[in-house]
């Protein structure tokens, strides 16, 4: 019996209501989470091989040679060159290394939102989608291979870009644009061959591919690559030589064992449980054995990780379908949901209050600072590797003949010729000057006597904290003879001596004079321009390389030289 005026329930939804789920945030939270934690741990943790792609590509941008991108380490150039003409990376002076860690990050967030993309097309629920962009994002918290292995790590996106055009059902057109974008993962990182070889011979196995193949042709074609999958084995360490580092894996080194042994073991699992991603499992198994071949192929591990991600994403999907946790799923889910703001939120703090390497951006810009103030323009520095290339970026003329700069040690051969250090004592700048000479017994004596001289000069005004330096025979003699003929004249006072900063036992080469005559300099202007047009017409040693006039007097000074005493000997000859 029916009811008269009773409605039937809708059979559609309706037009206004939203069919968006909130757990679609769970991958986008995932994303962010993964973006933080890279942004954290690129920041860190120097290597020998950074800068190895900027210092080329910046290069290229300021009009040197173009690079060969046919090769991986040219391919990955071409790209790190394209984002430092997008965001002026030249031009913000971040340094080399700083600038390439910059570069992986945004190859790592792409990776990352083209992973999340996969995995919805390959019908990956969402909890699955953002484990597997969670571990992925995780990769370089364990090991920052996708810093040893850069060009590698530009070839995960073009992999992942083409999983997706290739993924599904996608019309023809769309598959050859999956086939184009191949192109690139395989030049930038030839171990994508690995995984294709592989994945190849495994779908053709288990009947995914050659449909219309028979049982016994499908068998022996996938046993035919085998061989394949061997010579580019053993073809890939001449085709792309890996960075001259000892495997971790090879030395026991415990972090790249145990993700190498986690892919393995994703591998396999997924492998034996999953009987529709079988064909990549059995991919990244292969794959994953042989980057541990002597000596190993960082590259291959590298492009291991979306796979990897992936299957464990599958993985974790398939077990929160077992019966025995269908009742327990919502609170794993909400669990799952916690745990990632909670992750969320503290990779928020870790990125804003940890410890951050600026890769030594500070120390380089305060001896360029140093070095223009200091010294004559073009004065040559040696310097290796990537400091030479960060030094000729910043304008310093590379080259011998000059002072040496090195990173944290002393120079060798270079003791007790260091005059200057910026930075940590550890890890900062040290520079030295091979033609540095200090004064001997009888100069300091006759340093001692010209300070002692211009003290007992009545005219000299009380020189303060002045006297101890004028005292120690630490004072330029330039500056002491200059300063002297002054009090001769019309009387001098001194408010300081001040150091340079960064200089290490160099003589004092800068004076503060705040009187002349007993006249305060700050309440005659006249007075000031009559020292200045005396000190202008001063000659060589003696004419002065910096006079400025400020609120506290007029500041004196010379530039650095190696033999200070030598250059007065001379010019008193």
């Amino acid at each position: 019996m029916s009811v008269q005026g009773a409605q039937a329930p809708p059979r559609h939804r309706s037009p206004g209501r939203s069919g968006v789920r909130w757990t679609v945030l769970a991958p986008l939270l995932a994303v962010v989470v993964a973006g933080l934690v890279a942004a954290r741990v690129l920041r860190t943790s120097p290597l020998a091989d950074d800068g190895a792609l900027t210092a080329p590509a910046w290069d290229w941008l300021a009009g040197g040679p173009a690079p060969d991108p046919l090769t991986p380490d040219g391919l990955a150039v071409v790209h790190t060159a394209a984002w430092g003409w997008l965001t002026r990376g030249p031009d913000r002076d971040l340094g080399l290394a700083a600038a390439g860690r910059e570069v992986l990050w945004v190859a790592l967030v792409l990776s990352c939102l083209l992973l999340w993309r996969v995995a919805r097309r390959a019908r990956l629920g969402d909890a699955g989608a953002a484990t597997a962009v969670l571990l992925l994002g995780a990769v370089p918290g364990l090991d920052l291979l996708h810093a040893v292995s850069s060009p590698a790590a530009w070839a995960v996106p073009w992999l992942l870009l083409a999983a997706w055009l290739g993924t599904g059902r996608r019309r023809p057109a769309v598959r050859a644009m999956g086939g184009v974008a191949l192109v690139p993962a395989v030049l930038l990182a030839p171990d994508v061959l690995l995984l294709v070889v592989a994945g190849t011979a495994a779908a053709l196995a288990a009947g995914r591919l050659g449909l219309r193949w028979s049982p016994v042709a499908r068998t022996v074609v996938a046993g035919c690559l085998a061989p394949v999958f061997v010579g580019l084995v053993l073809l890939l360490p001449a085709w792309d030589p890996q960075p001259d580092v000892v495997a971790p894996w090879a030395a026991g080194e415990a972090r790249s064992v145990l993700l190498t042994a986690g892919l393995l073991a994703v591998g396999v699992l997924a492998a034996w449980w999953l009987p529709r991603w079988r064909p990549p499992a059995a991919a990244l198994a292969a794959t994953v054995l042989a980057a541990v071949v002597p000596p190993g192929r960082f590259a291959a591990l590298v492009v291991c990780l979306p796979v990897g991600a992936l299957l464990a994403g599958a993985l974790v999907q398939e077990l929160l379908a077992v019966r025995a946790l269908r009742r327990a799923r919502p609170v794993l889910l909400a669990a799952g949901a916690v745990g990632l703001v909670a992750a969320l939120v503290a990779s928020a703090v870790l990125v804003r209050t940890g410890p951050v390497d600026d890769f030594g951006a500070r120390d380089r810009r305060a001896f360029v600072d140093w070095l223009t103030s200091e010294l004559p323009p073009g004065t040559p520095v040696a310097a290796d590797g990537l400091l030479a290339q960060d030094l000729r970026l910043a304008g310093v003329v590379i080259g011998d003949g000059g002072l040496r700069v090195a990173r944290g040690a002393t120079p060798p051969g270079m003791a007790g010729l260091v005059v200057a250090r910026f930075g940590d004592p550890d890890t900062g700048l040290v520079v030295a000057d091979p033609e540095r000479r200090g004064p001997d017994a009888e100069e300091r004596r006759l340093r001692r006597e010209l300070s002692a001289a211009l003290l007992t000069n009545p005219t000299t005004a009380d020189a303060g904290q002045a006297t101890g330096a004028l005292l120690s025979g630490d004072v330029d003699p330039r500056l002491l003879t200059l300063l002297a003929g002054v009090a001769a004249q019309q009387g001098i006072g001194l408010s300081a001596l001040p150091a340079v900063p960064g200089e290490v036992s160099t003589p004092v080469r800068y004076a503060v004079v705040d009187s002349v005559g007993g006249v305060r300099l700050a309440d005659d202007p006249a007075l000031v321009g009559q020292v200045e047009d005396w000190l202008a017409a001063q000659l060589p040693p003696y004419a002065p390389d910096v006079v400025e006039t400020g609120p506290d007097g007029m500041r004196v000074g010379f530039r650095y030289v190696a033999d200070p005493d030598a250059l007065v000997s001379a010019a008193s000859r």
